[in-house]
């Protein structure tokens, strides 16, 4: 990935639709060249298969989604167990690693999510990834 990239967890999808602010901030990151990324991954804490899914769907289709290659993977799990070799008490799921892989393989990134705890640990060492709410 060459193009900043704006990151977004299963909890803020719904975000992008429901929240205006939250909604401009991303219009502007992507207007300005920041690549959207929405990992297929995060689909299956997002989606529940209701009727309600609509104008989440409708995001997903216009803004797409990225397949997690097997790098990616990799680079998630070695996320995951710098967190469990620092001594934390809690080890972020592997969604939350995978979403964190996204952001770290491009130049530069900011993720959103509703839960910035976990993201934040998996990315203390990477200065060139911002984790954020909306």
């Amino acid at each position: 990935m060459s193009d900043p990239a704006v990151v977004l967890d299963s909890g803020v999808i719904d975000q992008a639709i429901s929240n205006r602010e939250f909604r401009w901030v991303l219009r502007h990151l992507l207007e300005h060249g920041w690549e959207p990324v929405i990992p297929t991954v995060t689909l299956s804490e997002a989606i529940t298969g209701r009727p309600q899914d609509a104008p989440m769907n409708q995001l997903i289709n216009r803004i797409g989604t990225v397949d997690s290659d097997q790098a990616t993977a990799r680079r998630a799990g070695q996320l995951r167990f710098a967190v469990k070799r620092s001594g934390s008490r809690r080890t972020p799921t592997g969604i939350d690693a995978i979403v964190a892989a996204h952001a770290v393989g491009a130049h530069e990134a900011v993720v959103f999510t509703t839960d910035p705890s976990d993201l934040r640990h998996l990315l203390v060492d990477c200065p060139w990834v911002t984790v954020d709410k909306p």
